[in-house]
């Protein structure tokens, strides 16, 4: 394989390359904080909020990272049992208040369709993308909303 003046090499692997993997994440970080005007130097923090019973075990949670003024919600369960009854709403609103007071101005997820995209947009949020080509008519969508 021939690149502009450099020979390259292709290869496949499927070992660990942790230096290897860290150079082009690297080179990649390095690239987007030039095109995004350092922006991205800026810290992003995470917000994780647990739903707790009263024996202190984790029945729900809410796990969310900030960058570029964005707040982007990861992962968030709750046990079926405590469903439907405000504690969802009041999880992601929490996560979404503290992210306003951090600055941001957007907050955005992708959910299945076997998961909750109802509960998404029943808090704000609007879809704007959709992938529907899983199997057995499994959906995924990508919603976003303004905080």
């Amino acid at each position: 394989m021939n690149s502009s003046n450099h020979n390259v090499e292709l290869q496949i692997v499927h070992e660990d390359h942790e230096e290897d993997y860290k150079a082009v994440c690297n080179h990649l970080y390095n690239y987007n904080v030039s095109e995004t005007n350092g922006l991205l130097k800026k810290t992003g923090k995470s917000i994780n909020l647990f739903l707790r019973d009263k024996t202190g075990k984790a029945i729900g949670g809410i796990f969310c990272a900030t960058y570029c003024d964005t707040l982007y919600i990861d992962n968030f369960w709750i046990d079926e049992e405590y469903r439907n009854n405000g504690n969802g709403k009041s999880l992601i609103l929490q996560a979404e208040s503290i992210a306003s007071d951090m600055g941001c101005k957007l907050a955005h997820t992708s959910t299945f369709s076997y998961q909750a995209p109802e509960f998404y947009q029943k808090m704000g949020y609007e879809v704007f993308g959709i992938l529907d080509e899983y199997p057995e008519g499994i959906v995924q969508y990508f919603l976003k909303k303004r905080l």
